[in-house]
């Protein structure tokens, strides 16, 4: 007579394919989570960033940095990047230099140093 077809084949194949998929989605997930790093047994506890010492070398008078203080400088790298921190200071501290460098240059020319100038 006809062939008799079992529905619950089709059933069983889906949820098996189902499965699948989870499987799939997690291992791929979890690789991922692995790879960038945040997948960690126990994320060390880190300080606030006040609490913590700045990247940026505050021991020095303003205009004394050079070109190879800027190359020792290794900002500290946080999940989303650098700590803002840390990014913050070094543009603050090379606004500073850039000032004084200015007024170094406009004081040897002769003339008035800048309105913004640090005193």
């Amino acid at each position: 007579m006809g062939s008799t077809t079992c529905h619950h084949g089709h059933m069983a194949g889906g949820v098996m394919g189902l499965v699948f998929l989870f499987v799939g989605i997690t291992v791929i997930a979890g690789a991922a989570l692995l790879v960038s790093g945040r997948w960690r047994e126990g994320l060390p506890e880190t300080p606030p960033d006040a609490e913590r010492p700045s990247a940026v070398p505050d021991d020095r008078p303003v205009g004394s940095l050079a070109a190879s203080d800027l190359e020792q400088i290794r900002l500290e790298q946080a999940p989303r990047g650098y700590r803002m921190h840390d990014v913050d200071d070094l543009i603050e501290r090379l606004s500073q230099e850039l000032q004084a460098r200015d007024d170094e240059i406009s004081r040897l020319r002769g003339e008035e140093a800048s309105p913004d100038a640090p005193a």
